[in-house]
């Protein structure tokens, strides 16, 4: 078996959402996008070796993030427009671990969290498991169930 440290290091970087494809349980593909996030989100994920990581996502849909809302001017933007950008915002931060190993480095499952920050309460506290996939082209498939249940095989590509 692969050392948990050895996976750290290998998964270790800052990575840049690509896509997601989800199934439902009998292996259909399901066409529906995301709710909160529609069908091209932006995100990223940075994981240190030390066993910190953040998650950042956000709706590639423009009608989701009202343009004149700015954080430098608390005033400018409705609490509708401020709730909506809240609502297509996905964020968590906090430890991560490796819970299983194979006899490759490329193969196995790490876990988020508990996490210690999160764009909602109700995810402040909780633990995420990834299935995950190193591929030789600094690609990451993550295998995990998604909020409604499905499985999401979600990709990342490196970028440092």
């Amino acid at each position: 078996m692969v050392k948990p440290e050895d996976v750290m290091k290998a998964i270790s970087g800052t990575w840049l959402y690509l896509n997601v494809t989800t199934f439902y349980d009998n292996g259909t593909m399901s066409r529906e996008e995301d709710p909160g996030l529609g069908a091209t989100p932006a995100g990223m994920l940075s994981y240190n070796a030390q066993g910190w990581m953040s998650a950042n996502f956000m709706s590639g849909r423009p009608e989701d993030r009202p343009g004149n809302v700015d954080s430098a001017a608390l005033d400018v933007g409705t609490d509708a427009e401020w709730a909506l950008i809240g609502k297509h915002t996905l964020s968590y931060s906090g430890p991560w671990r490796v819970t299983l190993t194979t006899d490759e480095v490329e193969e196995g499952q790490i876990t988020h969290g508990p996490t210690r920050v999160a764009w909602l309460p109700t995810w402040v506290g909780i633990e995420l498991q990834k299935n995950y996939t190193l591929f030789d082209d600094d690609t990451m498939r993550f295998i995990s169930r998604t909020q409604d249940g499905k499985i999401g095989h979600m990709f990342f590509t490196r970028l440092a």
